[in-house]
């Protein structure tokens, strides 16, 4: 969990964008709950710090807002950056209920690489979804959604209905999709190069 110290901002437009990152700042907008929205500005640098190595759980993390002084839990919805220098230009804060659901997007962690009977056979693991969408209460997020692959031989794969969501978590779907798959390149390679061999002595034999 982050701590952001903001401040409430006047106007908006391109001209007090500018004005604001002249001076090492950003806007951002606070909303959601039934409130207000409220236009704010942080440091850019304080920010960037803050938010440093979370990668994707900077998304589904509840984090500290300070709006002049006062303090209040808030998800981060959006950051949009600078397509050159990747300088965040501006941050959308979500103020949430924490008995309501919400749409967010969990990471999904790979576990069981050593015991899969078919990464042990020479097999490789493709993973489908880096994440999943789920369906859960605000202020009870899961960090991560666990899938283990111990049992996956050479050809079998994980889907969604294998998996054992966090309580109180919910996937819609009406297609069983895949998350990972352990497929046999390495045989393949082997029977593509035997392939290879047989034409090459059927021509030395003409």
């Amino acid at each position: 969990m982050a701590t952001f110290a903001a401040e409430k901002r006047d106007g908006a437009g391109k001209g007090v964008a500018r004005k604001l990152r002249a001076a090492g700042r950003f806007p951002a907008v606070v909303y959601g709950a039934g409130s207000e929205n409220d236009n704010l500005t942080l440091d850019s640098n304080d920010f960037a710090l803050s938010i440093a190595g979370q990668g994707a759980r900077l998304f589904i993390s509840t984090h500290n807002l300070q709006i002049d002084g006062k303090e209040e839990q808030v998800l981060i919805r959006s950051i949009q950056r600078h397509p050159v220098t990747s300088f965040v230009e501006h941050v959308d804060f979500l103020r949430f209920d924490p008995e309501k659901l919400i749409m967010v997007k969990i990471p999904v962690n790979i576990t069981g690489e050593e015991e899969a009977p078919g990464l042990k056979r020479g097999g490789v693991l493709q993973i489908v979804r880096h994440e999943l969408e789920v369906q859960c209460k605000a202020g009870n997020i899961p960090q991560q959604i666990d899938v283990s692959i111990a049992e996956l031989d050479i050809g079998s794969s994980f889907h969604i209905d294998d998996v054992v969501l966090p309580e109180g978590a919910k996937v819609f779907t009406d297609v069983n999709f895949t998350i990972a798959v352990v497929v046999g390149v390495k045989s393949e390679e082997v029977g593509a190069e035997e392939g290879e061999a047989d034409e090459a002595a059927a021509e030395t034999e003409e």
